[in-house]
């Protein structure tokens, strides 16, 4: 199999283990079959380019490519091919012609499995994102979210119905840059494609996402009720009576949790707070964790009644420092958040 075989089957074998009746022990097999062989294919891939280049530095080298038709087809950006040539003139390296007229073609467009692996990791360090309405554009655009919604009526049978008079709110997202800017030495020319990856993902993608976290607490925060100045059992039960919602969680930071939420608990006359398996629930509300929250507020709602819009894919620029003989690289995503239903969010904060 080749490598877009792989990844297809891979794809496949995660939707059949969401399915009821799965055989786990005969997937997870396959799975790491397939794992391995992708591995063995990508350092193949690899080693094959890394020897074009230094025999391509050091001789003349004949060399005979496939016709031009397979040629565009194999170094599209979501190529393992590209992957590792966009990854290579990033790091300064030169590339052959055949490379050149790919990255050419592609107007220098970042590779998919890098920009992915980039959004991965800012999923994984902005999780509230995965609670939220994301709308993933990078343009100018207007969201509209229920605002009035009366409930439904009876009625007498042949009498005329007259329409409810719901609404809906007009939500204007206006995306922003969210820059992360790193200057390495000349080192960064050296590390193999994966691990330049790796590294270039971690960084950019964690501090991107910080970003996005903070733009998430603040306009959480900013729209939220108060239900309270101090935490406390009775706060707290106001707190979670205010919001609306079907899928309510409670947001604070790491401090608050040990030494405010956690300490309400008392076993002898009620179970307010539960922690177990790193997870804290209050009154069976989850609790989730960003240090972006100030020390002594909770906050609570459901969080899918906030709408973020933000682009698929995060670019990266490269610049060579003269002065300092050093790459800088730069990371650009664009992102913007509202809250949809004000009514959906309170807190409890100091000041109210």
């Amino acid at each position: 199999m080749n490598l877009k075989e792989i990844e297809t089957r891979l794809a496949a074998i995660a939707q059949e283990l969401e399915q009821d009746g799965a055989d786990v022990d005969a997937l997870d097999k396959e799975a790491r079959g397939l794992i391995a062989e992708k591995q063995k294919l990508e350092a193949q891939a690899e080693k094959r380019q890394k020897l074009i280049q230094d025999v391509t530095q050091h001789g003349r080298v004949v060399r005979t490519f496939p016709d031009p038709g397979e040629a565009r087809k194999e170094y599209g950006v979501d190529s393992d091919e590209y992957r590792s040539l966009w990854l290579r003139r990033l790091q300064g390296a030169k590339l052959s012609d055949v490379e050149e007229r790919a990255y050419t073609n592609a107007n220098g467009a970042i590779a998919t499995m890098t920009a992915n692996a980039i959004m991965e990791v800012v999923r994984d360090h902005a999780p509230l994102l995965a609670r939220m309405t994301v709308i993933y554009s990078a343009t100018n655009l207007t969201y509209y979210v229920e605002g009035t919604n009366n409930e439904a009526q009876d009625h007498t049978e042949n009498a005329a119905i007259t329409a409810a008079n719901d609404t809906l709110d007009k939500i204007q997202l206006t995306p922003a840059e969210i820059v992360k800017l790193i200057q390495v030495s000349e080192s960064a020319r050296i590390m193999s494609v994966n691990a330049f990856e790796s590294w270039l993902a971690k960084t950019l993608g964690e501090a991107i996402a910080r970003k996005i976290n903070s733009k998430i607490i603040t306009a959480l925060l900013a729209a939220a009720s108060s239900a309270g100045t101090s935490i406390a059992a009775t706060t707290v039960q106001a707190l979670l009576g205010s919001v609306k919602g079907n899928d309510v969680a409670i947001v604070c930071n790491r401090k608050t949790l040990f030494t405010k939420l956690l300490p309400l608990q008392d076993d002898s006359k009620s179970s307010i707070v539960r922690f177990a398996g790193g997870v804290a629930t209050v009154y069976g509300v989850e609790v989730l964790l960003d240090d972006n929250v100030a020390d002594n507020t909770v906050a609570a709602g459901d969080l899918s009644k906030m709408i973020a819009a933000m682009a698929e894919d995060i670019t990266v620029r490269q610049a060579y420092d003269i002065d300092t003989n050093s790459i800088k690289y730069l990371g650009v995503s664009v992102f913007d958040v509202k809250v949809g239903l004000a009514s959906a969010f309170a807190k409890i904060a100091p000041g109210g």
